[in-house]
């Protein structure tokens, strides 16, 4: 597959750069996110650090990556082209730039500027919804509903809950006499809506792609998206409604999903492809792949356990700690996996910069995926038992990992077309 089609006449050459642009913006808007949750997250900030990281990590850097890719997806699944550049731009950085308002704008300035953020991260809900569903104007355009749909209903959460917090920072009195109620409705929206259900409805595409296996449906499909779709808005509703019972219906509903989208993983794992070259890179996307799936199932499962013991909408309410597996361990970890598989598979370039880039991914993977998900879990250990070394050997284990992992998908996203070098041509998987 390729990132473009032929449709609409424009040049392959000049749409490719165009997505190049993109691509690398948002890229860069990520790491930004990623680096500054981390700095805020290990500074007090009047008693806010914690919000502004889980902001900067979950509603920034997923979002942008998101609001980047699916478009982008998106024209890989159809085998049309992008929309025009400027659109494509105008969308990722009104939900960078907002994000970032929102995020930095509460502490340094009230809730009136991180009110204006949140408007412009709307306005880039609704840039990332045409630049997704508009090419499939396209005649030739083929049709996979199932992205379609979950992206569709992701992006209506979105709207939800970022709508819900922009009247909650503007002071509409009805919104924040309410917020007790209304808090793990944006929350589940947000974070378990529209992230988990998008990366939820790529996965069924890509993942069986990364692994060679051919898509199918199984039960443990329809698990998933049923799942994953309606269960964090039921959640969503029983909190706002005081519905105890509703919300932990609606939660279990989601854990029911996650693990069924990690039963569809497995299950297409059992039949993947035998690799001839390039076992090193296929190798790390789909652990990532995998590793993601199983923290998305432990988060649900510790959601779902707070929901029967507190409710749908105790006082002071907050994702805490389940922001370490959550964020870390499935959006994040996620993204980095279709990141890696899907620069190389279908962004532009000739087979010589491609199989550079795979190079490039592929090295140290085994110790990245592993120091990746081991400091993760040690850093939710640590924390939880309120044992900081733990935490702190935790957190700079799976910093290094990821400031590795990030580092060598920024060389390969500015890798140059160049030379046949043999070195840079061999397959990270081949014989040496």
């Amino acid at each position: 597959m390729t990132i473009i089609g032929v449709a609409g006449g424009h040049p392959p050459a000049a749409a490719g750069i165009s997505e190049r642009t993109v691509l690398r913006l948002g890229l860069t808007l990520v790491a930004a996110f990623l680096i500054l949750a981390m700095v805020t997250g290990l500074l007090p900030m009047a008693g806010l650090h914690g919000w502004v990281a889980i902001h900067l990590s979950l509603a920034g850097a997923a979002t942008v990556a998101i609001g980047t890719f699916m478009p982008h997806f998106g024209v890989i699944l159809a085998g049309t082209r992008p929309e025009p550049p400027a659109l494509r731009l105008a969308g990722v950085l009104s939900l960078g730039v907002g994000m970032m308002v929102v995020a930095l704008g509460r502490p340094a300035f009230g809730g009136g500027v991180a009110a204006g953020g949140g408007l412009l991260v709307l306005v880039g809900v609704g840039l990332t919804a045409w630049n997704t569903y508009a090419p499939l104007r396209s005649g030739l355009a083929r049709r996979h509903p199932i992205a379609q749909a979950a992206y569709g209903v992701a992006l209506a959460e979105l709207a939800v809950g970022a709508s819900l917090a922009v009247l909650f920072l503007l002071g509409y009195e009805p919104v924040t006499r309410a917020w007790v109620n209304l808090k793990p409705a944006h929350v589940w929206l947000n974070a378990l809506g529209f992230v988990s259900l998008t990366i939820a409805g790529t996965l069924v595409y890509l993942f069986p792609t990364m692994l060679g296996a051919r898509i199918r449906a199984h039960v443990t499909l329809f698990v998933a998206l049923v799942g994953l779709g309606l269960g964090p808005p039921i959640v969503a509703i029983g909190a706002a409604a005081a519905s105890p019972g509703l919300a932990i219906g609606g939660g279990a509903l989601s854990l029911a999903g996650g693990v069924g989208l990690l039963g569809y993983g497995i299950d297409a794992w059992r039949r993947r492809g035998r690799w001839a070259n390039d076992r090193a890179w296929h190798d790390l996307a789909v652990r990532h792949g995998l590793a993601g799936m199983a923290w998305l199932v432990v988060s649900l499962a510790a959601l779902l356990v707070g929901l029967v013991r507190d409710g749908g909408s105790p006082p002071g309410w907050t994702i805490g700690l389940l922001a370490v597996p959550l964020i870390g361990g499935w959006a994040m970890q996620e993204l980095v996996g279709a990141w890696g598989h899907l620069l190389p598979a279908a962004g532009p370039g000739s087979m010589e910069t491609k199989a550079r880039q795979r190079a490039l991914l592929s090295r140290w993977g085994t110790a990245r995926v592993t120091g990746w998900n081991l400091g993760l879990a040690v850093t939710w250990l640590g924390l939880g038992l309120d044992i900081l070394p733990l935490a702190v050997a935790g957190f700079v284990t799976f910093g290094i990992a990821a400031a590795l992992t990030l580092a060598l998908f920024v060389a390969a996203l500015v890798s140059p077309p160049g030379s046949s070098d043999a070195s840079a041509l061999r397959s990270p998987g081949s014989p040496t």
